[in-house]
Order: C-alpha cells, then sequence, then structure tokens
C-alpha cells in the first residue's frame, strides 16, 4: 500500500503549493521547489550580520555554515569533510576540475565523455581538449541509451586521462550503471573518473565510497535546496591534485610578494565570499530531509511515474524517449506535432514542463530530435497533478488537430 498520507504532508511543506496562480509543476529535473524551512532559514541570515571565517562575532554563523558541510558528508558517505567543496553548483564544480587538472594532460592524451551528457559535463572537457591538444573521445549510447562497457573498453587506452559521464540522464532520466563502468575504467586505464549526478541526488542517496569515482558533482536546487549553491567532492588523493580555478580570499595558508602558499582542503578550492546564506539554507534542507522516509516516498513517486509512462504510451503518434526503466524524467514527443506548441498550449493551462534541447544539443543530435516534452516528478507530485497534465494534453492535442 502507498502512504499517500506521506505525501501530501511532504507537499504541504512547500508553499509554491498555497500560490493562488494553482501551476501543475512537473519541471523538477529543471529545479524542484523549496521547502518553508529554506526560506525561513535564509531570512533569518538576512536579518543576522557577519560573514564566516572573519571574526569572533559571526562563530554563530561559521558553525551553522560548516555544520552543512559534515551533513553533505553523511548523506552522500564522503570519506572526510574536506572533501566536501562549496561551488555555485554543478557546473561550476565540473569546470574547477576541467581547469585543475589541465596541467596533467598534454597533446596526444584523450579524454572519454558520453554523448549523453548535459552541456555542464561536455564542453568543460571539449574545450579542454582544444586548449591542450588532447584528443577528445565520444562515446555513444546503445538502443536502450546505455554506456556499453565493451565499447567503452575499447575508448581507453594508456593514453586516457580522464573518463566524464552521468549517473542519470537530464535528457532521458536513463540510469547508467555506473559500478559496472567504472569498474572497467579502473581496470584498463589509470584515468580519473568525473561522474556527475545532478539528477541523482533528488531521489538517491548516492554512495560516494562505493562508486568509486575520482570527482562528482551536484547541485543542491536539484535537491530542494537553494539556487546558486553546488558541490564538488570525491576523494581526496584526486581533489588534492587540482589547481584553484580561482584565487583571493581565504584560499592561502601564506602569501609574500613572491610566494603563494595554499591552504589544506576544502578551502584551497573556495576563494572569496561564500554563499553564506544558501550554504546555510542548505544546511537547514539537509537536515530536514533526514526526518522523512524516503523509501516510502518513493514508492509513492515511482508509482505516479509509471503511471504517467503507462498512459503516455496509450497515445497513438506519441514517442517515448526512454527504454523500460521506470524514472520520474520522461521525456516524449508527438510525430505529428512540435512539441514547442504543445508546451505552449500547456503553459497557458498552467501546466509547467520542459521543452527544447534540455542544455544537452549533442545528445539530442545524436538521438536525432529537435527536442522533446519533459515531464519530471518529484516527491511533492500527487495523482491530481498527473490529472492535470493528461487534461491539459488532450487539451492541446485537440486544437492543435483543427
Amino acid at each position: 500500500m502507498i502512504n499517500s498520507t506521506l505525501n501530501q504532508q511532504f507537499r504541504q511543506q512547500f508553499p509554491f503549493f498555497s500560490n493562488e496562480q494553482s501551476w501543475t509543476y512537473l519541471d523538477s529535473a529543471a529545479t524542484t521547489l523549496k521547502p518553508e524551512i529554506l526560506l525561513k532559514a535564509t531570512d533569518e541570515f538576512y536579518r543576522s550580520a557577519g560573514s564566516v571565517h572573519r571574526s569572533q562575532y559571526d562563530l554563530a554563523q561559521t558553525e551553522a555554515y560548516e555544520q552543512a558541510r559534515d551533513l553533505v558528508k553523511q548523506r552522500f558517505n564522503i570519506e572526510d569533510r574536506k572533501a566536501v567543496i562549496w561551488t555555485s553548483g554543478t557546473t561550476h564544480s565540473i569546470n574547477i576540475v576541467a581547469h585543475g587538472i589541465e596541467n596533467q594532460i598534454q597533446a596526444d592524451d584523450e579524454i572519454v565523455v558520453s554523448i549523453a551528457e548535459h552541456h555542464a559535463n561536455f564542453i568543460p572537457w571539449q574545450q579542454l581538449a582544444e586548449r591542450t591538444g588532447a584528443k577528445l573521445i565520444v562515446l555513444p549510447v546503445n538502443c536502450k541509451f546505455l554506456l556499453e562497457s565493451d565499447r567503452l573498453q575499447q575508448a581507453l587506452s594508456p593514453r586516457t586521462k580522464l573518463v566524464a559521464f552521468n549517473l542519470v540522464s537530464n535528457v532521458t532520466g536513463v540510469h547508467q550503471n555506473a559500478q559496472q563502468l567504472i569498474s572497467t575504467i579502473r581496470q584498463h586505464s589509470s584515468a580519473k573518473i568525473m561522474l556527475d549526478v545532478a539528477q541523482a541526488v533528488c531521489c538517491e542517496k548516492v554512495d560516494i565510497q562505493a562508486l568509486d569515482a575520482d570527482f562528482y558533482a551536484f547541485s543542491a536546487h536539484k535537491m530542494y535546496g537553494p539556487t546558486g549553491i553546488g558541490v564538488l567532492t570525491g576523494k581526496l588523493t584526486s581533489l588534492e591534485q587540482l589547481s584553484p580555478l580561482f584565487f583571493g580570499g581565504k584560499m592561502l595558508q601564506n602569501v609574500t610578494e613572491s610566494q603563494l602558499t595554499l591552504a589544506e582542503l576544502p578551502y584551497r578550492l573556495e576563494a572569496g565570499t561564500p554563499n553564506i546564506a544558501g550554504i546555510i539554507g542548505f544546511s537547514k534542507v539537509l537536515e530536514w530531509l533526514n526526518q522523512w522516509d524516503f523509501v516510502e516516498l518513493n514508492k509513492h513517486l515511482y508509482q505516479l511515474a509509471e503511471c504517467v509512462k503507462t498512459r503516455l504510451r496509450t497515445y497513438p503518434e506519441i514517442e517515448l524517449i526512454s527504454n523500460d526503466e521506470i524514472s520520474p524524467t520522461i521525456s516524449f514527443l508527438f510525430k505529428n506535432q512540435h512539441h514547442a506548441d504543445i508546451a505552449a498550449i500547456l503553459a497557458e493551462k498552467n501546466i509547467a514542463l520542459r521543452v527544447g534541447e534540455h542544455c544537452a544539443k549533442p545528445y539530442l543530435r545524436h538521438l536525432e530530435k529537435t527536442g522533446t516534452l519533459r515531464i519530471s516528478l518529484a516527491h511533492y507530485n500527487n495523482q491530481q497533478d498527473i490529472e492535470q497534465f493528461f487534461e491539459g494534453l488532450n487539451f492541446a492535442l485537440e486544437i492543435l488537430a483543427d
């Protein structure tokens, strides 16, 4: 039996649903809605004074700020709190790695990246290859939208310095077999591994140590936290090899007119005044998330996702851009209608979903699509949201058929 009461209690934590506009929100892969506890924590910080790690009088803020690091460490099974590095988001995190390993890349080295990547985990490697003269090898996915270990193994060589791919696709919602892929990489190369877990963190407690990649990146706003906050984490030994992307306050142990001594991790990669309000707010969200039974919430979420997928299959002209996996992210299109036209009519009906190329132009080109519609669910969605979506979709298809 699915606990719909728990779902309703969770939904009540989000002020969005008391909004008089009554939008049906189905775009959580882009960004999740924000709970009341985040709004309260952010407001309280901005009503206070001070920064962090600057003076005695801001010790309270500093303690709250560092507590967030400990909560991230616990939630994702990170080996050491020093491996939790604050960034502005997934994009920033991946760019730190791409810049930080540049001095380790030489002409004719190889960088392997999946075609199924968000621009944030594709363009930094493309540009790194251009700057260094390295070869960029782009791996395709199979008919089930999965990377194949055999194909990956063939792409690896002694010159492979980095492999980058996602755990869950923002386009298809497909979950890669990361443990198998990482095992293949470890067996056949000494490459560093960058894993984009941004689309996984809403529903999964990603186990950093079990997956065994070198670097991981995600954004707080993908898991009910604030925008402008991200995490770069991974193996301490790998993070310690990164050259800083930014230089300035707090990232140094000492500086003279002629020499800079870097601080220890995580601070060497956190130059400047951070987004303190966002990090403290994220800390409160992490504490709050620990209070919920996500086994039950996920049962409800995946039941909704299965319902959506089953009902979409009943439309004769539909094409689902997914495999048999049940995922909260579902991309689709209609063969005889333009996706943007359908999205425009749905928006007029106050139904929010994503349309277009999903910041993944190479992947859409590989799939031979100009764009798709994308529904992405989160734990606050309910059956009424699904009914409103299908009512709006039927209306849109009727209008466009005339």
